[in-house]
């Protein structure tokens, strides 16, 4: 009777055992989703893909990021959305301005001049970043880095005839992305006419002429895209182009305390790890476009102080509304702008 009852015991505690060894992983391991628009080669999706691998490293393998490219998921709005509704855990991407205006800074003409106040702006901490975050809150998103592709510019497929001159004429239509209506007055005070035209649409519109050139992009984007019809590049360094990683804030919240972590510790490191290098990485597809024969107009520091003191001056009280008097107010202290 006593080995019986031995034996019953015994086969109890094996199955409450294997029932539990079954049952945790199902609890603890997750699988969150990650859009990036842009295509597999870029730098960005790698930085996405090492991103995957380092979360899935900090959390022992309890939390896993797969990695969506080239807007498999929808297009940058879309993703937008998605990840405010929490169809989408996760996105590497621009974000949209549709939803609330105060997210055009991340745009937003001369908020940074250089590589180095650009650093301060879009990190942690930095005025671009505590706004947008701020501003997302409302959107259920919370941003957990940032990937930096680089200082905008101008591409164009025939040259500029005074592309260092804020004050000339240039004579040339140039493509803004419909709703930019921060560059659409950067270009008319810079002298350029311009037409809103979507991104799918873009090379079509540059290849047959329909516009003369695109702001908005960085050597990366344009040596990805426009490389065979591209003619010049103009570096004024009219944004800063950034790619927030960007997540649900309820999916983020009910993750462990370790998994949140994990995406946390591998966010910072490597938003850190490529604000290093991104001066170097920006520079190298410049001499890309050099090497295929693109005519590259740097400007220098004096030039695009003076260009940016233009645009501070007469377009930012234009544009002023899109990020709201106390935001503008805000970002002038961060400059140093009285």
């Amino acid at each position: 009777m006593k080995l019986l009852n031995r034996f019953k015991t015994m086969t109890s505690l094996a199955l409450a055992a294997s029932i539990l060894s079954t049952a945790v992983p199902a609890v603890a391991g997750e699988t969150l989703r990650l859009s990036a628009i842009e295509p597999p080669q870029s730098t960005v999706v790698e930085f996405a893909n090492e991103f995957a691998a380092r979360v899935g490293r900090y959390s022992d393998k309890q939390l896993e990021v797969k990695v969506f490219p080239a807007s498999q998921l929808g297009d940058w709005v879309e993703v937008h959305e998605q990840v405010m509704e929490g169809t989408i855990d996760l996105a590497i991407q621009p974000l949209s301005n549709t939803f609330n205006e105060v997210l055009a800074l991340q745009w937003f003409p001369y908020a940074a001049l250089d590589f180095e106040s650009g650093r301060k702006a879009f990190s942690e901490g930095g005025v671009v970043f505590d706004i947008i975050n701020q501003a997302l809150a409302d959107q259920d998103i919370q941003i957990l880095g940032a990937f930096v592709s680089g200082m905008g510019g101008i591409v164009y497929t025939k040259p500029a005839p005074h592309p260092r001159d804020p004050d000339a004429e240039q004579g040339l239509k140039i493509r803004v992305w419909p709703g930019g209506t921060t560059h659409q007055a950067l270009l008319d005070r810079l002298g350029y006419k311009t037409a809103p035209i979507p991104w799918s649409d873009l090379y079509t519109a540059m290849q047959t002429g329909v516009v003369d050139g695109a702001i908005g992009a960085t050597p990366e984007l344009t040596m990805n895209n426009f490389a065979d019809i591209a003619k010049m590049w103009v570096q004024n360094n009219d944004h800063f182009e950034v790619s927030f990683i960007a997540v649900n804030k309820p999916r983020f919240d009910e993750l462990p305390a370790a998994q949140r972590n994990a995406l946390k510790k591998a966010a910072a490191e490597l938003s850190a790890e490529r604000f290093n290098v991104a001066e170097q990485e920006h520079q190298k597809f410049l001499q890309q476009m050099r090497d295929k024969g693109i005519e590259v107009v740097e400007l220098s520091k004096e030039e695009l102080e003076r260009t940016a003191a233009a645009v501070r001056s007469d377009v930012w009280p234009q544009i002023e509304g899109e990020i709201g008097a106390e935001n503008l107010a805000r970002l002038k202290v961060a400059l140093g702008i009285r």
